[in-house]
């Protein structure tokens, strides 16, 4: 033990005498080693850390399968058969996320709309988590004419009643429906995700449009596997239940099975590829830092070959040589992996703000011991690349010998081995940076598509406000109807408001309506095979308020009224996709309302044509990339109570005017809270945080991998030229110009970065492939993205090549031979 204390202080003092070389190595660990330990915890948070429920690998998430949604929402009836016949499970449960109306406290504050989650009875039951205070619900709370109830969670508890247990029992008006709450909720509890209040299916059960087998209307189904049973073999069985349904429901079922994903698994899904290709990169930046610090190790323990010679020749075994460089590595590990937390504990804050606020996992992200096990871990896999490899090859009998016969000044330190070693490692340095420039450089050009992709609209200018009135008080369609108008013309009137109004699922709402249609009088499709468009709910002004013209016919209008045969308009693609060669203008649609009612209404009048819209983010929405053509109908005919205000401003900032709308909803209704307030711009941005989050952290990483592998091949280089001293002053002084010389030293380093280059474009070439799923409008192979990698590395290795280079042609052949 003393021994290693005193071999210690030794390489402490060794490492003190060169600080120059010690900050320059540890600093290098301590960018690789910070990157690695920052986006493993993003990927400890986000993929490897389980859900807190007990045993969450048995929790499955079952969403609907079709010929059009690999993961669709589940049919109110369906999941009632597939809970009575199901044998894989201990339980099903159901469940949605929405969001209510609250009203302020008195004198307090201002009606809240708070995220809600509608479960069935058993949803807490087989999460595994109850309630902390209070009761769960109880299967008789799911019926139509129970008592209302809640749960609430442990962070609204603390919102609204102060953490008092006295909130148990209390009533609050939840979208208008006076409930009590009978319990209080874990802060574990986090699906539906954003919710802080749970409802019952109570009312939800007594709708008719949850009631019809064919409707869909958003719920998910929760599972917990029976010991034993593997995913495999439940999904297996709930698609046999759901062929039996085809066979009972064609109408309604046909081509429908089951989706069923470990929860975990599903949670990430979006996510999965993109953060494992940063953990990738991070290793890359890794894999150059350990060989630039090794290169570094080498060139300094060949500078003391002759002391190390001397300590061999007192007696000192090849074991002691090499324990005695491997201390003084591990010390430089050490400081670069103490470096590397402080440096991974700065960029989280910055890669969180990168990422999407909406998933909690992302924000979940912290250094926690798993990630600092981890980041020991690599420090002592780096330690042994950085210390062992080079120790050993310089402790070697036979270069000992050499080095202290011949003093350790002559010839190229240790012969063509030693060079051709380094050499190995700047050239891997320059092919791991050229993998990840080309990597940074498709993301680049992806998220420039993306950015760049044709919305249809103009989105600069527009507030947005999403409103719900609750059924309660709005129970009527003319109720509905009447408040959008108030709404509408207060709003208008407000200064510098130049128009106004309301739309259902409008673009970047983070939501999704889709239904299926049928051109009158055409052959009817078979069941499962219907055409479907997304559908939105406008008012008359929506068009103008989004920038979009009526291409052709006319829009809404005051003959458009409620009890009138209904109107639509249409998109281009429609027009393009149905209607081919013709006018659209007086064409006939049935829609899903059309067909399930008996005697059915009249179809729908196509009365106008407007442009495509892009509704969610290019390439990453699985509904974007159906392509669903677009229907509009008018808010009048099709009174909705959730819509999002939209506000054209005239100028200025539009969330200024955020005081002035709610006053305006005050003035109509005071206990009507207003839900996500932000601007159409902001929403576009959110929509593309994923692409925006790769495509940054890529670039940085490049950015870092391009400095490290510049620098490694400077430090090569240098090294050459004072090795090779002697036998340039010969060339010199046998007559060799400094042309030829610096033509020469640029050859061999010039040959090094071709090497690399060419290594590097096979490997970029490979490597892409995994980039395929996360790219929009780019190749695998694009041309542009390699060249400008390629340019840009093959410059900056040039220009560490050129200064050796230049350094070698100042030598004096005088000087160069009389230090022999």
């Amino acid at each position: 033990m003393p021994n290693f204390f005193g071999e210690l202080r030794h390489a402490a003092r060794l490492l003190g005498k060169n600080p120059g070389f010690t900050a320059i190595a540890a600093l290098t660990l301590a960018l690789g080693i910070g990157a690695n330990t920052a986006i493993f915890s993003v990927v400890n948070a986000l993929l490897l850390r389980p859900l807190p429920y007990p045993h969450s690998e048995q929790l499955v998430l079952l969403r609907e399968r079709s010929d059009v949604f690999e993961s669709g929402s589940v049919s109110y009836p369906n999941y009632l058969d597939w809970r009575a016949a199901q044998r894989g499970f201990t339980d099903l449960a159901l469940f949605r996320r929405g969001a209510v109306n609250v009203p302020g406290t008195t004198g307090e504050s201002a009606p809240e709309r708070i995220g809600c989650g509608r479960v069935s009875a058993n949803y807490f039951g087989i999460l595994g988590v109850g309630p902390k205070f209070g009761r769960d619900f109880m299967e008789a709370d799911d019926l139509p004419n129970s008592n209302k109830v809640a749960l609430i969670t442990d962070a609204l508890w603390h919102r609204r009643f102060g953490g008092s247990p006295a909130a148990i029992g209390q009533k609050v008006l939840i979208d208008g429906v006076s409930r009590e709450i009978i319990g209080v909720l874990p802060a574990i509890i986090r699906l539906p995700r954003l919710c802080e209040i749970y409802l019952p299916l109570d009312e939800v059960r007594a709708e008719e449009g949850v009631l019809l087998r064919g409707n869909h209307p958003g719920f998910s189904a929760l599972g917990r596997l029976k010991p034993g049973v593997t995913l495999e073999q439940a999904r297996a069985d709930l698609n046999n239940i759901a062929m039996e349904l085809e066979r009972r429901y064609p109408d309604d079922d046909a081509g429908r099975r089951v989706n069923a994903r470990i929860l975990l698994e599903s949670a990430v899904a979006d996510y999965r590829q993109g953060v494992w290709l940063l953990f990738a990169a991070t290793g890359c930046v890794l894999l150059i830092a350990c060989a630039n610090v090794a290169n570094l190790q080498l060139s300094r323990a060949l500078a003391r070959s002759r002391e190390l010679a001397v300590r061999a020749a007192l007696g000192a075994s090849r074991w002691q040589l090499v324990r005695q460089l491997m201390m003084e590595s591990s010390l430089l590990v050490f400081l670069g992996a103490v470096a590397g937390v402080l440096f991974s504990l700065w960029s989280l804050d910055a890669i969180l703000a990168l990422t999407p606020a909406t998933v909690p996992r992302f924000q979940e992200t912290r250094i926690d011991w798993v990630a600092l096990a981890f980041t020991t871990g690599i420090a002592v896999i780096a330690g042994l690349v950085v210390g062992l490899w080079p120790a050993l090859r310089i402790s070697r009998q036979a270069s000992l010998s050499l080095d202290l016969h011949e003093g350790g000044e002559r010839g190229s330190s240790g012969g063509l081995h030693r060079q051709r070693a380094r050499s190995m490692l700047v050239v891997s340095q320059v092919a791991l940076a050229l993998v990840l420039l080309a990597a940074a450089g498709l993301t680049l050009q992806s998220f420039w598509h993306a950015q760049r992709a044709p919305l249809g609209f103009d989105p600069s200018n527009i507030l947005s406000l999403q409103i719900s009135l609750p059924k309660a008080r709005y129970d009527k369609d003319e109720k509905v109807t009447a408040f959008n108008a108030q709404l509408l013309e207060k709003v208008r009137a407000i200064p510098g408001v130049s128009a106004a109004a309301t739309g259902v699922n409008v673009p970047f709402d983070d939501t999704e309506w889709d239904s299926y249609f049928h051109l009158t009088g055409t052959p009817t499709p078979p069941p499962g095979k219907e055409p479907s468009a997304e559908v939105n709910i406008v008012s008359a002004d929506y068009f103008r308020v989004m920038g979009m013209p009526i291409v052709r016919g006319r829009g809404f209008g005051p003959q458009d009224v409620a009890g009138q045969p209904r109107s639509v308009i249409i998109d281009e693609s429609f027009v393009r996709r149905y209607f081919p060669g013709k006018d659209p203008i007086g064409q006939k649609i049935d829609d899903n309302q059309t067909l399930k009612k008996d005697p059915p209404p009249p179809p729908l009048t196509v009365v106008g044509v407007v442009p495509r819209t892009r509704n969610e983010a290019p390439g990453e929405n699985n509904v974007e990339k159906l392509n669903f053509v677009q229907m509009y109908f008018y808010e009048p005919q099709y009174a909705q109570e959730q819509n999002s205000l939209l506000i054209r401003v005239s100028s200025g900032d539009p969330l200024a005017f955020v005081g002035a709308v709610k006053r305006a909803i005050e003035a109509i209704d005071p206990d009507q809270p207003v839900g996500v307030i932000s601007t159409m711009e902001k929403n576009v941005a959110a929509s593309l945080a994923t692409r925006r989050l790769l495509m940054v952290l890529l670039a940085t990483f490049a950015s870092l991998a391009l400095v490290l592998a510049s620098v490694g091949l400077y430090g090569v280089m240098a090294l050459n030229v004072a090795q090779r001293m002697r036998e340039l002053g010969i060339r010199m002084a046998l007559g060799a110009a400094r042309a030829d010389v610096f033509r020469l030293v640029l050859g061999q380093g010039m040959f090094l970065i071709a090497v690399g280059l060419a290594l590097g474009l096979a490997g970029a070439a490979a490597a892409s492939r995994a980039l395929t799923s996360v790219l929009y409008g780019v190749g695998t192979l694009d041309l542009p993205a390699f060249a400008v990698a390629v340019v840009s590395l093959a410059l900056v290795a040039l220009l560490a090549c050129i200064l050796p280079a230049r350094r070698a042609t100042q030598v004096d052949p005088i000087i160069a031979l009389r230090a022999e």
